[in-house]
C-alpha cells in the first residue's frame, strides 16, 4: 500500500513515516524505482503500533530502534518496562517535592518575611578547626565559650568567622550541647581541653538569616519545612556561621548562615532548634 494510505491506517503523518525510514526504524517494504513512492505491507502495522506505544511510554527513538532490532523476548521487555516505570515514579516524586518547595516559597513571600533567604544545597570543603564543647543551660553562655576559646588560642592561628555546632538544642529545660568553633589556617597542637580536628566536607542545606537571635527561629522553621519536602535527612550537628555579628549598635545588621548537614533517606525532623 502507498505511504499515504498506510499513514491513515496507522494514525501517523506521512512526514513521520519518512522520518522513521530515514533513521532505519521502519523502512518501507519497497520503493518504486521510477516514481520513488514508498510502499508498505499490512504486516508492518504491528511494528508501527509498537513504535508509537513505546514513544508514548517515553522511550527515545534510538532506544526504540535498539529494542526492535534485538527483538527482545517478553521477559526482557517486561524488565525494560519495569525500569521505565521506576524512572517515571522517581520523576513524579521529584516533581511533587519541587512543587511543595514552590508552595513553601510562595508562603514565605506572602508573609513578606525578608529575614531569611531561600534554602539552597551546596558542598562544603574540608576545614581544620579548633573547638570547645560544653553542655550549657542557656544560649547566652555561647559568647563565654567563644571568649574562653579565643583566650587560649593565638589569633595568628585563626582564619575566618566564628561558628557553632549544635549537637543538642534546648528542649524542655534540658542542657544545650554546644561546640564553639574557630577555623584554623593550618593544623596545630592546641592546649589541653580544646580539640583540633578536620571538619569533613559535607552536603549541606543552607539559609542565610538577616537579623538577631530573636528572629532566627523563623529561618530554622523554614529549613525544617524545606527538609520535609525532600528525601534528605539531617545528619550530624546543625551549624551556624556568624558572618556578621550583632554589634549592639542601633541599625546594626547581623548575618548568620544556618547549615544542615544532609544525607539521603526518608527520615524527617519535626522541631526547630
Amino acid at each position: 500500500m502507498r505511504i499515504g494510505y498506510f499513514a491513515r491506517l496507522g494514525n501517523v503523518s506521512v512526514r513521520a513515516l519518512r522520518f522513521y525510514d530515514a533513521i532505519g526504524l521502519l523502512p518501507p517494504l519497497r520503493v518504486d524505482s521510477d516514481s520513488g513512492f514508498r510502499h508498505y505491507g499490512v504486516g508492518q502495522l504491528a511494528r508501527l503500533q509498537q513504535i508509537r506505544a513505546l514513544q508514548d511510554l517515553g522511550f527515545s527513538l534510538a532506544h526504540i530502534r535498539e529494542v526492535l532490532r534485538r527483538d527482545l523476548p517478553t521477559t526482557s521487555l517486561r524488565a525494560l518496562l519495569e525500569q521505565r516505570r521506576s524512572e517515571l515514579k522517581g520523576h513524579i516524586r521529584e516533581d511533587v517535592a519541587r512543587l511543595a518547595r514552590i508552595e513553601l516559597r510562595l508562603q514565605t513571600l506572602a508573609k513578606n518575611d525578608r529575614g531569611s533567604s531561600p534554602v539552597f544545597v551546596r558542598q562544603t570543603k574540608d576545614a581544620w578547626v579548633v573547638s570547645l564543647r560544653e553542655k550549657i543551660q542557656s544560649y547566652d553562655r555561647t559568647e563565654d565559650l567563644f571568649q574562653e576559646l579565643e583566650r587560649r588560642v593565638p589569633e595568628r592561628w585563626l582564619d575566618g568567622e566564628r561558628a557553632a555546632l549544635w549537637h543538642a538544642c534546648e528542649r524542655g529545660g534540658g542542657a544545650i550541647d554546644c561546640e564553639v568553633v574557630r577555623y584554623l589556617k593550618r593544623p596545630v597542637r592546641v592546649p589541653r581541653g580544646l580539640r583540633s580536628y578536620q571538619l569533613p566536607a559535607a552536603t549541606i542545606a543552607s539559609v542565610f538569616h538577616s537579623g538577631g537571635d530573636n528572629t532566627v527561629s523563623r529561618s530554622y522553621e523554614e529549613l525544617n519545612r524545606w527538609l520535609a519536602t525532600t528525601d534528605f535527612r539531617l545528619q550530624g550537628a546543625k551549624r551556624e556561621i556568624y558572618w556578621i555579628e550583632d554589634s549592639g549598635k542601633i541599625g546594626g545588621e547581623a548575618l548568620t548562615e544556618i547549615q544542615y548537614p544532609l544525607a539521603r533517606g526518608a527520615a524527617r525532623i519535626s522541631a526547630a532548634a
